[in-house]
């Protein structure tokens, strides 16, 4: 069997973790070495997200999206215990590849729905510099009380985890294409 040259490096980053003092937010920063385009696909299309959402050991057993302002976005992971957390997300703005912004919705919302106001409003941007796609995630909170009550449940941990194992599975992909180019 033939050798593979890979032009990628396995992953060895870390997200950078905020909780400004004063600022009701989270604020996560993570560089991955993919395309930008790839990196957007992987948190919009659940052929994606399944690989990746969530902490270690998680799984993905429903992962549903309607990339589309109104549109929902629906997880559920599955832990080892059995335990599953499902959540439901409204899309607010998109801008392809390089901007996403999504809210809480209720359980069961769909397309035109209404909405209460929001407890929780996430911005994502994609930078491209190079063989580097940074991500910068910004999640408001209504109340610092509320965002650290999300930081002691573990949504950041849970979400640098996640970071990580979507890295690993970049590399994979990266691996696989150069796998089939041969």
């Amino acid at each position: 069997m033939d050798c593979i040259e890979l032009t990628g490096t396995a992953p060895t980053k870390t997200s950078v973790v905020t909780t400004p003092a004063n600022d009701p937010v989270i604020l996560i920063a993570r560089s991955f070495e993919a395309p930008r385009s790839l990196v957007w696909r992987c948190y919009t299309e659940p052929r994606h997200l399944t690989h990746f959402w969530g902490p270690k050991g998680a799984t993905n057993p429903v992962s549903e999206v309607d990339l589309r302002v109104g549109g929902a976005w629906r997880q559920v992971m599955r832990f080892a215990s059995g335990n599953e957390y499902g959540y439901t997300s409204a899309y607010l703005e998109i801008s392809p590849v390089e901007r996403l912004v999504w809210r809480d919705a209720p359980e069961g919302y769909r397309f035109g729905d209404e909405l209460p106001p929001a407890e929780m409003v996430t911005e994502m941007t994609l930078i491209q510099a190079g063989r580097l796609t940074s991500v910068h995630i910004t999640v408001r909170f209504t109340s610092l009380v509320a965002r650290d009550q999300a930081v002691k449940r573990g949504f950041a941990s849970t979400v640098s985890e996640g970071s990580d194992k979507l890295d690993l599975y970049l590399f994979t992909l990266s691996a696989t294409a150069a796998f089939q180019q041969e």
